[in-house]
């Protein structure tokens, strides 16, 4: 896909991953929409992308609501004249045994790492279609590896990657792609955690913003619909 030029649509874009990958396809020339609740946060990535010479619209909500789900593809379609890339990256984890995980808790993690992006990419297929566009699904390798304490983030990420897999089989083809990309620990500070004090050897957000320009750059007729990514390292002992 020729990125420079196509419309974008990142969720999450305020902080961690989603910033990476919004800095990255505005930097190679995406008109990109950012979505988060907090407006300051993505009024700074559209700044930042505009420095760097690309065109960015801020658009804030929280996308557990359907309104706002609705709301922001039509945005992206009416300020950038279309939609060919989805990066569904909001999400939001939390810790705790399942005996002790609230209702509240759980609606929230499935609300928004599952159900707000069965409502976006349900929204943006018409316009994928169109364009022959590329959605990306920001799992984890949480998804497939059960954790103590984790269970409705790991539940959340796993039905995220069969979610995925299904819409892959759909739409392949009409020419839309859907990859997965499931990182391992990244330098986040993800679910309101401290970041880790030696961090060296985690996975950055720019990689994982790396990896969505690597496969948007593939030919057309190849389709690498899931990736897992590792540090190169495991974490030291101490």
């Amino acid at each position: 896909m020729e990125v420079r030029g196509a419309s974008a649509l990142v969720t999450g874009a305020g902080r961690g991953i989603g910033r990476a990958v919004a800095l990255a396809l505005g930097r190679e020339g995406a008109a990109v929409t950012l979505v988060a609740r907090t407006r300051s946060e993505i009024e700074g990535v559209a700044a930042e992308i505009a420095r760097l010479g690309g065109r960015a619209h801020a658009f804030s909500g929280d996308l557990r609501d359907r309104a706002t789900c609705d709301a922001v593809v039509s945005e992206a379609v009416r300020v950038h004249g279309g939609l060919a890339i989805l990066v569904n990256n909001a999400g939001v984890g939390g810790s705790a045994p399942l005996a002790d995980t609230s209702d509240e808790d759980w609606d929230r993690i499935i609300g928004l790492n599952l159900t707000a992006v069965f409502r976006v990419t349900r929204g943006a297929l018409p316009h994928l279609t169109r364009a022959g566009g590329h959605v990306f699904m920001i799992s984890s390798l949480a998804g497939q590896n059960p954790i103590p304490n984790l269970a409705a983030y790991c539940a959340s990420k796993a039905a995220l990657d069969h979610l995925a897999a299904c819409l892959m089989l759909e739409v392949r083809q009409s020419g839309v792609k859907v990859t997965t990309i499931a990182p391992g620990s990244v330098d986040t500070g993800f679910g309101g955690m401290p970041r880790s004090a030696d961090s060296s050897w985690m996975l950055t957000g720019e990689d994982v913003a790396r990896t969505v320009l690597d496969l948007l750059r593939m030919r057309d007729n190849a389709h690498l619909s899931r990736v897992e990514m590792r540090p190169a390292r495991p974490k030291p002992r101490v």
